[in-house]
């Protein structure tokens, strides 16, 4: 079915030798008696069909079928229905509509069965979807378009068409990449020699009432698909690229980093949307397009680039461990949990009455416990604490002290959450941060710093509005302004300030002693008469003296294992100015 489809000049290549390494991702192999059985089915159904219609149009049942519809042509409030076979026996009944309506219905599940439709290029995927689809017009002729025609849907078709697919995977690679090339860019491949190196600009991602345009966010999944293959991950699933281009289109005007880093979407108001491609996988993307068009691609846009130094998109390496895409998938389908109360018109039985700042699954089906382990780990990182629904004990849901619909659409479109290796971020429990806080004493005067702030486990228990918090994660720095804390984003080492504060409270990292650093960093911004008060290893106790000259130090309880994760035990100090 598709070999009038492909490309000439792919039928005479080696499909074998386009990458590999990632081909067979493409598809999983489809067991023999699977497609007998699917067949079985359809022949069973289309027998059936035929038997029904040569029953309803035998002249003793057809004089009778119309009391039935007239009859019960009402709503059970009494309403008319304006059924169409209501007023047209014949045309409910038509054998040709019926068998069309199966084998659209049975091709339709072999493509799923094989998972052809989510692999291949979203320009494919509209030609099948108006091939199984046009008999549904009113003008629709069987044998005027033959291209139009479903083919005949038996098991020698079937497996002829599986074969052929399984055959031509590296050209469904190819046109998928050269299909998102020229979707994005605008541009045919040929007459902009660049490849993915460059900004891809394109128009018509978002219509005026702001939703994104279903072709077009297909081929933002197609881009995300050949993705994932290239970084060995699982596929994504359609809703986490439409969260992502909704991400995109609420924080209009700034870049959105999506899988992990490999690429970025900025949208505007007019429905322009700019693309970037990490270096890392532009030039295997590239080496894609070379396939198709070998003369256009310059030889060095086809190599893995050179590591550079800086800290923009195209220098930072990719993010090495994203969250699985099926744990994603999950998060996405999330929603508010919601009780039942009785409800306070006539019209129904229940108020759904939703509990704000929550999260809950009401359809895992059959989902593993291992899937659902992954998505406690990802709401447990992001501050949520489960609960038990208070009506129904079985059901659990997950509590945030902050808006958490924002931070998760971030984290889909990230594919990962802080690093705490990258950014040595432990939360400090809260008994922890209490002590501290009680410590300070902090007075309606005082001006307030919390370098490292995290996601506020300190902070939050400050007057928000003294309070300044500096943090070095984009997402824990989205948590803290849900949270109503002022935030600023940057390296607190790196921060320049002209301002200084009566207290700083703080949780540096500990690693490679890189808290002597924040520490000293802190003492140079407490104001005259000020204080320092942090959360450090127990070793440094007796250490900060020589570390902070004019500063009177005292030490408070050693906590051991207070943090999870860790079985280092630290010390609380005050360093008065």
């Amino acid at each position: 079915m598709f070999d009038s489809h492909l490309h000439d000049t792919l039928l005479a290549e080696d499909d074998s030798a386009l990458i590999p390494d990632v081909l067979d991702r493409f598809f999983a192999p489809v067991a023999s008696d699977v497609l007998s059985q699917l067949t079985g089915e359809y022949e069973a159904l289309k027998k059936r069909i035929v038997e029904v219609h040569q029953l309803v149009t035998q002249e003793k049942v057809s004089g009778v079928m119309g009391y039935f519809f007239a009859g019960n042509a009402r709503d059970r409030h009494g309403s008319y229905v304006s059924l169409k076979h209501a007023t047209s026996f014949e045309e409910i009944f038509s054998l040709e509509g019926a068998l069309n309506e199966l084998t659209s219905t049975y091709w339709q599940r072999a493509l799923d069965l094989i998972g052809l439709m989510d692999l291949m290029p979203q320009a494919r995927r509209t030609e099948w979807h108006t091939m199984l689809n046009a008999w549904r017009e009113p003008r629709y002729k069987r044998g005027e378009s033959p291209e139009m025609d479903m083919v005949e849907f038996n098991e020698a078709n079937l497996r002829a068409t599986v074969d052929s697919l399984l055959a031509r995977r590296p050209a469904f690679l190819a046109e998928r990449v050269d299909g998102v090339f020229r979707a994005l860019s605008r541009t045919h491949v040929t007459n902009s020699p660049c490849g993915f190196n460059k900004r891809m600009i394109t128009s018509g991602v978002f219509n005026e009432w702001g939703s994104s345009d279903w072709s077009m966010e297909g081929v933002f999944h197609d881009l995300r698909v050949i993705i994932s293959l290239f970084m060995g991950r699982d596929e994504p699933a359609r809703s986490t690229t439409s969260v992502i281009l909704k991400t995109a289109r609420a924080t209009t005007g700034e870049w959105v980093e999506c899988d992990g880093g490999s690429f970025r979407v900025r949208a505007y108001m007019v429905g322009t949307t700019h693309v970037e491609v990490h270096p890392e996988m532009a030039y295997r993307l590239n080496a894609v397009l070379a396939y198709l068009y070998p003369q256009a691609i310059p030889e060095a846009s086809r190599r893995p680039p050179r590591r550079t130094k800086g800290t923009g998109f195209k220098n930072r390496p990719l993010f090495e461990r994203p969250i699985s895409n099926a744990v994603l998938s999950l998060i996405a389908r999330m929603e508010p949990h919601f009780v039942l109360r009785p409800a306070s018109s006539g019209f129904r039985q229940h108020d759904r009455m939703v509990v704000r700042n929550t999260l809950a699954h009401y359809r895992t089906g059959e989902t593993s416990k291992h899937l659902l382990a992954e998505v406690a780990r990802v709401l447990s990182a992001l501050g949520g604490v489960m609960m038990n629904c208070s009506t129904h004990k079985h059901l659990t849901y997950w509590k945030f002290d902050y808006n958490p619909e924002p931070v998760i659409a971030e984290v889909i479109a990230r594919g990962y959450l802080p690093d705490q290796k990258s950014h040595q971020y432990y939360p400090t429990p809260e008994p922890l941060a209490q002590r501290l806080v009680e410590w300070a004493a902090i007075t309606a005067s005082d001006t307030i710093l919390e370098p490292s702030a995290g996601q506020g486990g300190i902070a939050a228990l400050l007057p928000a509005d003294q309070t300044l918090c500096v943090e070095v994660s984009p997402l824990h720095c989205m948590i803290l302004r849900e949270k109503g804390l002022t935030t600023v984003e940057a390296d607190f080492l790196g921060w320049e300030t002209s301002d200084r504060y009566s207290a700083v409270l703080m949780n540096p990292p500990f690693s490679e002693r890189r808290w002597q650093a924040h520490v000293e960093k802190a003492a140079s911004l407490v104001a005259p008469g000020g204080r320092l008060l942090g959360i450090l290893p127990a070793a440094a106790r007796g250490k900060l003296e020589s570390l902070l000259p004019g500063f009177c130090v005292q030490y408070g309880e050693v906590f051991a294992g207070a943090f999870d994760g860790t079985s280092a035990a630290v010390v609380i100090f005050k360093a008065t100015a």
